[in-house]
């Protein structure tokens, strides 16, 4: 599983790096797999990341073209995929072994919920990071802003981690403006409190 990870790993970080130089597609990498730079090591089964169409004046099917060509499959068919993403905004495949799935997230600069608002924030400060291979990722601020957005048990785990490594270099005036942007901002402020206990945290903010 280590090998095959590796291998869509590579797979995808050239195409979307290749993407970016041809088409200007614009992407960050999201999620579990910046959790060994950004928090603490843990194991992912998906690669996250965001796609900037819009950037490119592409829409859903023309990207699909490209994915095509990349040497990427769907999970059902390539139909499906398309009439789902139109809705949802997430494009779900998988690499060549047809083994690793991608989530890929399209950015939705219309969407006021907070869940799609975090989008077109992260792509302009999104950050160049070594995984192995150079990329773009989400930026540390808003890695722990998506995470609070989200909200799991593993989400304020994963931020807090992040927080607890780098609060005294991260941008905290972007984190205090952008929570409240995004209807997070007690979120925040629990986790600026330094609450290191997951469940305590969402025993505070039960009852904020």
């Amino acid at each position: 599983m280590v090998m095959s990870f590796k291998k869509a790993f590579n797979q995808i970080i050239d195409f979307l790096e290749k993407v970016e130089n041809q088409y200007r597609i614009k992407y960050y990498l999201v999620g579990g797999i910046l959790v060994s730079i950004y928090s603490e090591t843990r194991t992912t089964q998906d690669i996250d990341f965001v796609s900037d169409l819009n950037s490119a004046n592409y829409n859903i099917g023309s990207y699909i073209q490209i994915l095509k060509q990349n040497d990427f499959y769907p999970l059902q068919d390539w139909d499906t995929t398309a009439l789902l993403a139109e809705d949802t905004k997430l494009l779900q495949y998988l690499d060549k072994q047809e083994r690793i799935k991608f989530d890929n997230y399209i950015i939705d600069y219309q969407s006021k919920s907070k869940y799609k608002k975090i989008g077109p924030i992260g792509i302009k400060r999104r950050a160049r990071v070594n995984l192995g291979k150079e990329c773009w990722a989400a930026s540390k601020e808003d890695y722990i802003l998506s995470k609070l957005v989200f909200g799991g048990w593993q989400d304020y785990y994963d931020a807090l981690g992040c927080w607890m490594r780098f609060h005294e270099k991260l941008d905290l005036s972007h984190l205090e403006k952008t929570s409240k942007e995004l209807g997070i901002n007690k979120e925040y402020k629990l986790l600026e409190s330094g609450i290191d206990d997951p469940d305590e945290y969402f025993e505070k903010l039960k009852n904020y």
